[in-house]
């Protein structure tokens, strides 16, 4: 019981509201568009739905947490050479044909390239 009134806590809390808003709107909009585009539809479409009807002070604070979550993104991508992405789905990319393949491949299922031991232990 003391789990479910956290929950009702949290759901009302703005912030948490503006991002159920965009997840459902993003579910939506999968339905009709590729998944980097449904991504803007959801987030431009919760912001102006929010802005028309709530507090625009929330729906500021929540661009900066995901502008702060790209940024952060960018940074390990230029300054570390980590590719976050590949890194959660657990896969590399080959140096030959730009392919992703698993972490622990040795060799690439596209084009058979043979990853070396420093390849496999490399971060992108």
């Amino acid at each position: 019981m003391e789990a479910l009134n956290n929950l009702l806590k949290l759901i009302s809390e703005p912030l948490v509201q503006f991002f159920l808003w965009v997840a459902v709107l993003f579910i939506i909009a999968s339905i009709f568009f590729d998944r980097r585009i449904s991504f803007w539809v959801s987030s431009v479409g919760a912001t102006y739905f929010w802005l028309k009807s709530q507090d625009p002070v929330v729906a500021l604070k929540a661009w900066l947490i995901v502008m702060s979550l790209f940024l952060i993104i960018l940074i390990l991508k230029f300054l570390f050479n980590l590719n976050v992405v590949l890194l959660l789905e657990g896969k590399k990319r080959c140096p030959m044909c730009c392919e992703k393949a698993y972490r622990k491949a040795k060799v690439c299922p596209h084009c058979h390239y043979r990853f070396t031991s420093e390849e496999d232990e490399c971060k992108s």
